[in-house]
């Protein structure tokens, strides 16, 4: 399973099949690293992107209530995107990147950009949930050339792209929790429900060939609020601890 079956989806397949797949967050790929690397960075001396351009984000926050009923809350979600894209951006410029500013999407291009994004969830949730050695060794997903035109607007090298999910809980959720961790009190109650977590996805996407040159994710449970700049900062800084990281994916699965 590899880059010509992903890209080679019809804009339809490939939108329902991210929605499907959208929201499980990424697993840790067997072996001793949590990122994946394209395998022409795995070369002896691979050229690195300089001019790169962070495009739209997407965080979705989701609040739960007590019976689980989850809905997506528009003003915190786009919050959520605006800390994290500023993360974000001071994460790159520390990795020594420097970050073109994004072109502005309406229309077809914006339609465009929203069937990569959607492409772009489903290549990350199908790279996260495969154990595979062999595609570990020569990790070659991509969604497709169709960005070619931001690369050539921009001038970049590559693109930065991020999802993610935000999920907090009602006040009536979180009471529900605390009676569910008492004795006798939870045989009436039921069992404490799962809280808050929160997930990203970061991939470093070439403009010219679509080819997922890099990505990594962080997945944390609690009280991670991904509208706050601090923990925003944490999660964003935990997924680029490991940029590039080539060396240490080489050691871990290149024999």
């Amino acid at each position: 399973m590899g880059r010509d079956w992903l890209t080679g989806l019809g804009r339809s397949a490939g939108v329902a099949l991210s929605l499907l797949v959208a929201v499980v967050p990424l697993a840790v790929q067997a072996g001793g690293t949590p990122h994946w690397v394209h395998y022409k960075w795995l070369t002896s001396n691979p050229t690195l992107p300089k001019k790169v351009v962070v495009l739209p984000i997407d965080i979705k926050t989701v609040e739960v209530t007590a019976g689980g009923v989850e809905e997506q809350v528009p003003d915190w979600s786009k919050e959520a995107s605006q800390s994290v894209f500023k993360a974000v951006s001071a994460a790159i410029k520390q990795a020594g990147m420097r970050e073109i500013a994004a072109p502005r999407f309406s229309g077809a291009s914006a339609a465009n950009f929203d069937e990569h994004l959607a492409l772009y969830k489903l290549v990350v949730n199908t790279a996260g949930k495969i154990p595979w050695q062999h595609k570990a060794q020569r990790f070659d997903y991509g969604i497709g050339p169709g960005l070619r035109a931001v690369a050539e607007q921009t001038d970049a090298d590559a693109a930065i792209m991020v999802y993610g999910r935000d999920y907090a809980s009602t006040a009536g959720r979180k009471a529900r929790a605390v009676a569910g961790n008492i004795p006798i009190v939870n045989i009436f109650t039921g069992p404490a429900p799962q809280l808050g977590h929160s997930f990203i996805r970061v991939g470093v996407v070439d403009l010219r060939t679509g080819d997922l040159l890099w990505m990594n994710s962080e997945y944390r449970e609690g009280s991670t609020n991904l509208r706050d700049p601090d923990d925003a900062a944490k999660m964003v800084n935990a997924v680029f601890a490991w940029y590039p990281g080539i060396e240490k994916y080489r050691a871990a699965y290149v024999k």
